[in-house]
């Protein structure tokens, strides 16, 4: 009886003395395993979201004009951003060339690319037209940027040598076709009186307080044949063109610098319309704070998806390490 005591005494030794080994080891492993899910959760949470490539979470449509493909009756060329996809009109269409950055898009005055914002319908018998929207996220209302890279080949006879027009139709016909914003050059025939001239630069908004405005580089700064950054910005501080990201002169033409309202809606948008000019990488951004909280929430989402997932696998570990541990140690019991 004293040896079987004896023997349960030296037993119960063994025991306690392993609990402290084993409880150490369990420690360090959770201990390991928390250092390691915060260093992922930091690298994860601190590294900025890549929300569309060559984009910003406010650029609502970007289209590198490098490649054309089919899409059932028509030839389109995609964009980059959003689903807002371009469809080749004219013939000829569009034809790829080299650009400013890999492919390019060469216009010949005669064919351009379209971008459906919403279908007409409903005009006569219809007292009033009825839209169903397809792209509504490009009818920005407040702040927009749009940029492109230009290369101008030969001005054309059309008062707007369009580089990105958007435009709104209240019925299918082509006289009733309202410019809303866009940017453009303006090469008006000399001796038509107006007060823009060969090589300006124009930009333009129509709004539902003001109507239409648009302003004009002072001087021509489009030069034929050679690559240049064009950008039009209507902000809180009105309309602003810039040629290879400096802000040139401008002289207002129609309507006012900085009109009040917001912009209206459009139907569709075009790029490279009676306009003879290679273009490349055409973005439209929606400027407006809301647009940039809105940005900013969604960058965060990509992120914590991926934090969730690396939790999720860190406790994984560290039950399965735990369980190891304890078949370790059970392992070594005499």
């Amino acid at each position: 009886m004293r040896q079987t005591n004896a023997k349960q005494d030296a037993q119960g030794k063994f025991s306690s003395s392993r609990r402290p080994q084993r409880r150490g080891f369990e420690l360090l492993a959770w201990f390991m395993l928390i250092l390691l899910a915060v260093g992922c959760l930091s690298a994860v949470l601190l590294t900025p979201a890549q929300v569309h490539a060559g984009g910003s979470a406010r650029t609502l449509g970007l289209w590198h004009f490098d490649q054309v493909e089919p899409s059932g009756y028509y030839t389109v060329t995609p964009d980059a951003v959003n689903h807002n996809n371009g469809i080749l009109g004219g013939d000829p269409s569009p034809a790829l060339v080299e650009g400013k950055f890999g492919k390019a898009l060469r216009f010949e005055g005669v064919n351009f690319v379209y971008v459906p914002i919403s279908f007409l319908v409903g005009f006569p018998p219809s007292p009033e037209p009825i839209y169903i929207p397809i792209s509504p996220s490009l009818n920005i209302q407040d702040e927009i940027r749009i940029d492109a890279w230009i290369n101008v080949q030969e001005f054309t006879n059309a008062s707007y040598n369009n580089i990105v027009v958007k435009c709104n139709r209240v019925d299918p016909s082509w006289e009733n076709v309202t410019r809303v914003v866009g940017l453009a050059v303006r090469a008006y025939p000399s001796g038509e009186g107006m007060q823009a001239s060969h090589g300006v630069l124009s930009g333009f908004v129509f709004t539902d307080r003001e109507g239409f405005n648009e302003v004009v580089t002072s001087t021509p700064v489009v030069t034929l044949n050679r690559w240049m950054h064009v950008t039009f910005v209507r902000s809180s501080t009105g309309m602003h063109l810039y040629v290879d990201g400096h802000e040139q002169e401008a002289n207002v033409v129609s309507g006012v610098r900085n009109p009040l309202g917001k912009i209206i809606n459009g139907t569709e948008i075009y790029f490279g319309h009676d306009s003879k000019m290679t273009i490349d990488e055409v973005s439209i951004t929606d400027l407006s704070p809301e647009a940039l909280t809105a940005g900013a929430q969604i960058d965060i989402g990509p992120n914590l998806l991926v934090a969730i997932v690396t939790v999720a696998v860190v406790f994984a570990v560290a039950w399965l390490l735990r369980r190891a541990i304890q078949l370790w140690l059970v392992r070594q019991k005499p």
